[in-house]
């Protein structure tokens, strides 16, 4: 893996790749308080074939935080991603690998820029749940007090950084959580903690219906995979509304002709826990 540093709408981001870069382009974008280099494991079989790159989201990992106070907001993410591809593939369509929220950032980039898309590959990625409208004047008011509060818990050494992690994913072997933990946190005067903004932490004031997301899906035009994970954990934050679930229930919703799979004994972290299989897949949808 290589690493370095790239100007991405006003934020230096730290970018990640692997394989030759004679070799054609596969892109993946991350999900909340992960990082780039966290792709190192599942890019260990894919990089003969592509050329793997990845970045850090802004304000995550080693990527510079923004300067607005307020928080980050989910089409920043994609600008982000539109400027990337513009920069590393300004002609040729791309491959998107992306998981949780990359998933729906890669998702709604797709179906946004239909034509610089060929393939998208959605891991775990989270459908946008039901939400009333009563429920905004407390989103607004609890973002906007929570501003300047939120903080991530600090630990005196990378190994018991590492441990929370694996505390939060069980699944996790104990390398990968170190090499996690190197890339995920920072050495400060207390210990190691996470390096990304805790700003993440706020939740976003506005909101994004349902019916608005599926409107990107319906404008993508790329080959489309939806991989889920048969122990995800987001069953219990979103019930029948998660995306995995959609995957299974509701496949008409989906861009015409997706394939779908679902990976067995392994939670939502799925190139964390599983990368081998989640590697294979990948090759075999990518080659079409």
């Amino acid at each position: 893996m290589k690493s370095s540093s790239i100007l991405l709408n006003g934020i230096v981001h730290r970018v990640y790749r692997w394989g030759s870069p004679k070799l054609p382009k596969l892109f993946f974008l991350h999900g909340w308080l992960d990082t780039g280099a966290s792709f190192d494991f599942v890019s260990a079989s894919l990089e003969k074939k592509f050329h793997c790159i990845a970045i850090d989201l802004r304000g995550y990992g080693k990527s510079a935080w923004s300067k607005n106070k307020l928080g980050y907001f989910f089409y920043e993410y994609v600008a982000d991603l539109h400027a990337l591809v513009e920069k590393i593939s300004p002609k040729d369509p791309v491959r998107l690998v992306g998981h949780s929220l990359g998933g729906a950032v890669t998702t709604v980039f797709s179906g946004t820029f239909p034509e610089r898309v060929s393939h998208l590959a959605n891991v775990e990625g989270f459908r946008i749940p039901e939400r009333h409208p009563e429920i905004a004047p407390g989103r607004v008011r609890s973002w906007i007090e929570a501003q300047g509060k939120e903080r991530f818990r600090s630990f005196p050494t990378l190994k018991e950084f590492a441990s929370r992690l694996r505390q939060s994913n069980p699944k996790l072997p104990e390398d990968r959580a170190l090499f996690l933990a190197r890339h995920l946190g920072k050495r400060g005067k207390d210990g190691w903690t996470m390096a990304a903004d805790p700003q993440h932490k706020l939740t976003e004031p506005y909101l994004m219906s349902p019916e608005v997301y599926e409107a990107f899906w319906g404008k993508i035009l790329a080959k489309t995979l939806f991989v889920s994970a048969d122990e995800t954990e987001k069953t219990g934050r979103f019930g029948e509304l998660d995306l995995p679930n959609t995957v299974r229930h509701d496949p008409k919703k989906l861009p015409p002709g997706t394939r779908k799979e679902i990976i067995a004994d392994c939670g939502h972290m799925v190139h964390h826990e599983r990368p081998e299989v989640l590697g294979k897949i990948l090759a075999s949808f990518l080659s079409e």
